[in-house]
């Protein structure tokens, strides 16, 4: 498993940027890990991205490994933009970061309290001195006083509401910040630079199709990629190695759903799906089986669902599903074998 650096001491920022890669064939580290968490870069530079970068090749070099860093900065609008890049030497700490920006708007009316997160992502190989980079921005209010303490490294979030959600960044979980915010963007693009140039291209997928009363069990996606998300599946997930087809089944049913299953039937039209673009390049096949509950009680996955619900066969065929799954059931020798189970 190819080990990438993520160039931050910072746990808070670390978990918020694993959380969403976790998935991925990869072992992420930190600076912590590695003992380079000593070491201070400058950050000289007027640009987020300019910045992310000087920090990327710096502990690329050190660690020799393929490293990402990342810069932030938020932007004030009355502020003329500060304190921007120098956000994170606004204050000694997160506290007075807040309160000293809190006395600076004072008396300054709502709407003119706006503000926007910038974050540059730079991914750096050492191997051949090439990097790219990735931007996500995030626009809001600042607030009037501190509503909840930020999570571990995230200063502002107490006081940078976000109008969409209604809620100031600290009062979100991690996975709908992650979805919002300028960090969860650059991830995103993060996320298909490495499963495009590094991560593995042939995805063996096992899912389960549970039967009950006659329907079957689909569940909504939850995905940072627009393309993804909120799309209806099957549980299920990628054969790891070592696994058998079965195990793998078993497995991502259980922790997507929380059920304990028994196979009942494989599907025999097992189809493909490839992708080749500038933005992702890989193939997925997808075996599926007819599947009954054993025992346990449904509880989702949270980092990957969003919902779930029980249909017939027409039922399913009218929701927003994820091609792929769509047409294995539509497969006409597999549709022959689930009209045994559901309506």
């Amino acid at each position: 498993m190819r080990k990438i650096l993520i160039a931050t001491s910072n746990i808070g920022k670390f978990t918020e940027i694993t959380a969403e890669l976790e998935d991925l064939q990869f072992k992420f580290v930190n600076l912590k890990d590695l003992k380079l968490d000593k070491f201070e870069v400058e950050e000289p530079h007027s640009t987020t991205w300019q910045n992310a970068l000087e920090k990327a090749k710096f502990f690329a070099k050190k660690s020799g490994l393929l490293t990402v860093a990342e810069d932030t900065g938020l932007f004030v609008d009355h502020l003329d933009g500060a304190p921007g890049v120098k956000s994170k030497r606004y204050g000694a700490t997160s506290l007075e970061r807040n309160e000293k920006l809190l006395a600076e708007l004072k008396n300054v009316p709502d709407e003119k309290r706006g503000a926007y997160f910038e974050t540059a992502g730079c991914i750096y190989n050492p191997g051949n001195d090439n990097f790219s980079i990735f931007i996500g921005k995030a626009r809001g209010v600042i607030t009037k006083k501190i509503n909840q303490a930020s999570r571990q490294g995230m200063s502002f979030d107490s006081i940078f509401y976000y109008p969409p959600l209604k809620k100031t960044f600290a009062e979100l979980s991690m996975l709908d910040k992650n979805r919002a915010s300028h960090r969860g963007q650059m991830v995103v693009q993060l996320k298909i630079y490495l499963m495009t140039h590094y991560s593995l291209k042939q995805v063996i997928c096992a899912a389960g199709i549970i039967v009950k009363d006659r329907k079957m069990l689909m569940t909504k996606r939850r995905d940072l990629r627009p393309a993804f998300n909120n799309k209806w599946e099957f549980p299920g997930g990628g054969v790891e190695n070592g696994e058998t087809f079965d195990e793998t089944l078993y497995r991502e049913v259980t922790e997507e759903t929380g059920y304990k299953i028994q196979k009942i039937e494989q599907l025999p039209d097992i189809l493909t799906a490839t992708a080749l673009n500038s933005k992702e390049s890989y193939q997925v096949h997808l075996f599926m089986s007819v599947c009954k509950i054993k025992s346990g009680k449904f509880n989702p996955a949270d980092a990957e669902t969003s919902g779930h619900g029980w249909f017939t066969y027409q039922e399913a065929l009218k929701m927003p599903m994820l091609p792929l799954n769509k047409k294995v059931i539509q497969s006409t020798v597999n549709k022959k074998i689930l009209k045994k189970y559901i309506d």
